[in-house]
């Protein structure tokens, strides 16, 4: 069976990522959210929404965290803005 996940890089971004979150659910097996090393709610409110939550200790950039999605071992990544700037996906 073959994995496919949507990855979110994502610095403090807690105003929008459960929206994100929950819009993205449905079209793939695993949100993955990248908390980059933000210092508002951003991980709790993604791990609320239901997405799994890797945490950087500190802000490392855009790179490092689509690396960390990368190594997340999937068949198929969809990489997803947190920032709200396009609507999440819907039916």
């Amino acid at each position: 069976m073959s994995l496919t996940i949507a990855a979110m890089p994502a610095y403090n971004e807690e105003r929008s990522i459960a929206r994100m979150v929950l819009g993205c659910q449905k079209y793939v097996d695993r949100v993955v959210v990248v908390d980059d090393g933000s210092t508002d709610a951003t991980a709790e409110q993604a791990a609320s929404a239901g997405a799994h939550v890797v945490r950087h200790e500190w802000n490392a950039g855009y790179g490092a965290a689509l690396r960390t999605g990368i190594e997340m071992g999937a068949d198929r990544m969809e990489i997803i803005g947190s920032e709200g700037q396009q609507d999440a996906p819907l039916d």
